[in-house]
C-alpha cells in the first residue's frame, strides 16, 4: 500500500499567481510613470492587461466623460477668474520685484559707502602714526 499524500504541499499555482501579481504591481508603476495623464494611464494599463482588480474600462470612460461634461458647464466660469487672478499677481510680483531692487541697490550703496569710511579711517590712522614716527626719529636725531 503506497504512503498516504497529504495537503501539506504548496500548490504551485498559487505560486505563479503571486509572481503574476507582483509583475503586474511593477508595470503598474512604470505605465504611471511614463502616463501623460490618468486617462492615457488607464488605456495602456488596461491594453496592457495590467489593470488594477474591478477595473472596468467602459464604465470609468463613461465616468470621466460625465465629469468633463460637468466641468465644461464650470470652466467658463472659472476662465474668467483665473484671468483676474492672473493679472492680480502679475501685478504683485512686479511691485515685489521692484521692492526688491530698490532694497538691493540701497544695500548696495550703503556696503560701498561703509567700504569707502573704513579705508579713509585706516589711511588716517596709517599717516598719523607715520608721522608720528617721523616726529619721534627727528626728534631723536637732535
Amino acid at each position: 500500500m503506497p504512503p498516504k499524500i497529504t495537503d501539506s504541499r504548496p500548490n504551485p499555482d498559487a505560486a505563479v499567481h503571486t509572481v503574476e501579481e507582483q509583475t503586474a504591481s511593477g508595470a503598474r508603476r512604470i505605465v504611471a510613470t511614463y502616463a501623460e495623464d490618468l486617462v492615457d494611464g488607464v488605456t495602456l494599463m488596461c491594453m496592457l492587461g495590467i489593470e488594477p482588480r474591478g477595473l472596468v474600462y467602459k464604465q470609468f470612460a463613461e465616468d470621466y466623460e460625465t465629469e468633463l461634461a460637468e466641468a465644461g458647464e464650470d470652466e467658463a466660469s472659472a476662465k474668467k477668474a483665473t484671468k483676474k487672478t492672473a493679472k492680480k499677481a502679475a501685478k504683485k510680483s512686479t511691485k515685489k520685484t521692484t521692492k526688491k531692487a530698490a532694497k538691493k541697490t540701497a544695500k548696495k550703496a550703503s556696503k560701498k559707502a561703509t567700504k569707502k569710511t573704513a579705508k579713509k579711517a585706516t589711511k588716517k590712522s596709517t599717516k598719523k602714526t607715520t608721522k608720528k614716527a617721523a616726529k619721534k626719529t627727528a626728534s631723536d636725531e637732535e
